[in-house]
């Protein structure tokens, strides 16, 4: 007794359910602010690094490469991130009044063309005169 392989069926589709979190996680915004929150990490990282290097040597010329590679770098990279992040949520936030005016916009000229094709703005201008 052989069977023989059925061939699947493109129009059958299979729905997984994720909680909200993860399903969020594929929004590309969510995931630019996950890799700068990683970058601050590290910039804190680094800062923790220059600090255990500057408290292990106690020559004071040895301890300027500690500060200038570690704790500089760290600050460089914090204020990197911290602007990048600046600009990113700036950028949602924009986007997102962009298009609560844009539905404004569109409401507004419904409104307008739906008046206009009953009659009832032209009887109100009418009524004025």
């Amino acid at each position: 007794m052989t069977s023989t392989p059925t061939v699947p069926d493109p129009s059958r589709r299979v729905t997984v359910s994720v909680p909200a979190w993860v399903a969020s996680l594929s929004d590309p915004g969510v995931q630019v602010l996950g890799v700068l929150a990683l970058l601050g990490l590290a910039a804190f990282g680094m800062f923790a690094w220059g600090w255990h290097g500057v408290a292990g040597t106690i020559f004071v010329p040895f301890q300027l490469p500690w500060m200038i590679s570690a704790s500089i770098g760290g600050l460089g990279l914090l204020g990197f991130t911290l602007g990048a992040w600046s600009i990113h949520v700036g950028r949602r936030q924009d986007a997102a009044h962009r298009a609560v005016i844009e539905d404004l916009v569109r409401d507004a000229a419904e409104l307008a063309e739906g008046m206009a094709s009953t009659g009832a703005f032209a009887e109100r201008v009418r009524g004025r005169r």
